[in-house]
């Protein structure tokens, strides 16, 4: 019995980091979340509610995650807008486009965008 729970721990651990379904690799909210602090949170916040420090310069505002709009919104089209910025799908042109984002950098940080929507602005942990 002994034997099987570090066999078992490596994998339960290696299942973590398995594809899912198609090829792709599951997305890592805590990659996307370094992303957003860096490149997103100075004009959405650190929670996501539209009220980054550069928020007051814009207009329109920032989008606000935590109302519920990003259950209109696929993944593509957060990809998009991320990618090519806010004109590219009639949004803001003030939302900036980040084109040197790697696919997997996109699919992380469209998964702490979803995160931030879900938790409703909670303050993210460090």
């Amino acid at each position: 019995m002994t034997r099987w729970l570090p066999s078992m721990a490596g994998v339960v651990a290696g299942t973590v980091a398995l594809a899912v379904p198609g090829g792709a690799r599951a997305a890592d909210n805590e990659a996307g979340r370094k992303l957003y602090l860096r490149d997103c949170a100075s004009c959405h916040g650190a929670t996501g509610k539209g009220d980054g420090e550069e928020s007051m310069y814009l207009t329109p505002p920032p989008q606000d995650f935590t109302t519920g709009i990003l259950d209109k919104r696929s993944d593509e089209f957060l990809t998009t807008v991320i990618s090519k910025g806010g004109a590219a799908k009639g949004l803001s042109a003030s939302m900036p486009a980040s084109p040197k984002l790697s696919a997997a950098d996109l699919k992380n940080l469209v998964a702490h965008i979803r995160f931030l929507g879900k938790a409703g602005g909670s303050k993210p942990t460090k």
